[in-house]
């Protein structure tokens, strides 16, 4: 990267085989939303979307950091457990009609492919943020676990689903210092054994955990793209990309 060019962040988006997104019938399809383009264009950098029809060496060679995003469930069996019974479902509809009940698992392919791509990120050295289903990710590869539904495994827990809590930075976290932070929630999962390498930097009130850093990446269970924390992050995240590169 030249010092006159702006750097570029990759963002994985979710993918979807035509399951959640059924219309159209078994399209596959991959989609993202909008805030995570937006911020991180407004932070002065140039956000693409990243994907399997991509070699990993164009994308580590066109990079300077990558966000892997949001998204739904992981896969029980790829950290070693069955999925419980009792946790969450989603119907699919379609004209009113609900077709199937299924746990919104993201496809098997984008976990399989996230591998290659982590282990290429860090062949390159190449920052990582994890967001949400990114940071649980981020644990999995390490050889981390999941708790698979809060309200089921934890039921004194403060509510993380489409809500808003605080947060309690214990360290310095990119931007944010140490404090409390009130902050976008919307997940059902969370870290459960923290892979070896991590530190926990933020928890929630009831012990989840929300933030962590390790082996070069930076875990974020909420949303910043969607709180006041988000411009914050996403600039200082730049910023580090930007650093590592030139020390290379």
């Amino acid at each position: 990267m030249t010092k006159n060019k702006k750097p570029v962040i990759g963002i994985v988006p979710s993918f979807d085989e035509g399951i959640n997104i059924p219309a159209g019938g078994d399209i596959k399809r991959i989609y993202l939303r909008e805030e995570y383009m937006r911020h991180i264009a407004e932070v002065g950098a140039i956000p693409i979307i990243v994907h399997p029809n991509m070699t990993m060496d164009d994308i580590v060679a066109m990079c300077d950091g990558v966000v892997i995003s949001g998204g739904g469930d992981i896969d029980p069996e790829s950290y070693g457990q069955k999925p419980l019974p009792e946790a969450s479902f989603f119907e699919v509809e379609r004209n009113h009609e609900i077709l199937k009940t299924i746990r919104f698992e993201e496809p098997r392919s984008r976990f399989e492919w996230e591998t290659l791509l982590i282990e290429a990120c860090d062949k390159a050295k190449l920052p990582i943020l994890g967001i949400c289903y990114g940071m649980q990710r981020l644990n999995v590869h390490y050889g981390g676990t999941l708790i698979q539904d809060i309200p089921f495994q934890r039921p004194d827990n403060i509510g993380h689903d489409v809500t808003a809590h605080d947060v309690t930075l214990t360290s310095k976290f990119l931007s944010m210092e140490k404090g409390s932070y009130i902050i976008a929630s919307r997940h059902h999962q969370a870290i459960d054994m923290l892979a070896d390498g991590f530190t926990v930097v933020a928890t929630a009130p009831d012990g989840i955990i929300e933030a962590m850093k390790g082996y070069g990446h930076f875990g974020m269970q909420w949303h910043p793209e969607s709180d006041s924390t988000g411009i914050h992050v996403y600039r200082a995240f730049v910023e580090h990309c930007v650093a590592q590169k030139n020390e290379k």
